[in-house]
């Protein structure tokens, strides 16, 4: 199996579309189109249902998905550390993420702690709890995670500390021209996460009891990735929720509107969190100043604190 072979069939399923795809790997459609042909010739089966718009990944590639996701991860980390003859590995900070946060959030963060000295950064992704176990191993120096005020206590404020960089609002979500008949009659098709999922648990517990009093719902979908409900919202496949951070610029666009107005919502805190174990210089200093500068973060639908004294 190959690195480029794991990366191609992730880009795939967060796209929803080869022509994405190929965009987000460099690639003309053709070379990328190609190349997916390849890899399913060698490997002898089918990855992809391609009689879905968005495409999606098979059940038994689904099924596999975060093990790809690992193994992506392994290969860079391994590539990266047989490639430090600068000594970057010391002053290297590594950041575990949320999924959804990912995109939206880290890239700002690691801009801000990274300015005024020469600090390398490495985003690993996965679930609140892989980012738990992660900090309580330190094979991550900071947490970047979603919380609410029921599930707060999971990170025990005697091992951890946290900075908070504001508030977002997980929101319902449509495609404009293709939710009307569904409110109407009352019957919603759903893009819904996973069980045991953060998001998934927060709109099983928060959401789907307050919905399912008012509507008749099914599931026209499911997913644990972000990208990939915001693509099958966009394309009329249900009616889903996002955090508003991912879905502002597409509602900015017209492609999606809130129907806050409708169907309940919630609060998400977006926290930084790092384990008080973790006593290495550079990730001390990163910590001052994560402390002193969060206000000034700034994401598209986040609500940021007033900057911390």
């Amino acid at each position: 199996m190959k690195l480029e072979w794991i990366e191609d069939i992730l880009a795939v399923a967060e796209t929803g579309s080869f022509l994405a795809a190929a965009e987000r790997r460099f690639v003309t459609a053709s070379a990328f189109t190609r190349r997916i042909r390849a890899m399913e010739e060698s490997l002898g089966c089918a990855l992809f249902d391609r009689n879905r718009k968005p495409v999606t990944l098979l059940p038994h590639v689904q099924a596999m998905e975060f093990e790809l996701r690992e193994a992506a991860r392994q290969f860079r980390e391994l590539r990266s550390a047989l490639s430090d003859d600068a000594g970057l590995h010391s002053r290297r900070l590594t950041m575990a993420c949320q999924h959804a946060l990912t995109t939206m959030v880290a890239p700002g963060l690691a801009r801000q702690l990274g300015q005024g000295r020469e600090n390398a950064f490495r985003i690993r992704s996965g679930s609140r709890a892989d980012c738990h176990l992660m900090l309580m191993r330190q094979e991550a120096d900071f947490g970047l995670i979603y919380e609410t005020t029921e599930d707060a206590r999971e990170f025990d404020p005697e091992l951890f500390e946290k900075v908070s960089l504001g508030e977002e609002a997980f929101i319902p979500v449509a495609n404009p021209h293709l939710h009307t008949v569904a409110i109407r009659e009352k019957v919603l098709p759903l893009i819904t996460y996973p069980a045991g999922l953060y998001l998934g648990d927060v709109q099983r517990r928060q959401i789907l009891p307050n919905v399912s009093r008012e509507f008749e719902t099914y599931s026209a979908a499911e997913t644990g990735l972000t990208p990939a409900v915001l693509q099958f919202i966009r394309q009329g496949v249900g009616i889903g929720w996002l955090p508003r951070s991912v879905a502002f610029e597409a509602m900015a666009r017209a492609e999606l509107e809130s129907l806050t107005d409708i169907l309940p919502s919630t609060r998400l805190t977006v926290q930084v969190v790092r384990a008080r174990s973790n006593d290495r210089d550079v990730v001390q200093q990163a910590w001052e100043s994560l402390r002193r500068d969060a206000g000034s973060l700034r994401v598209e639908g986040i609500t940021a604190p007033e900057a911390l004294p």
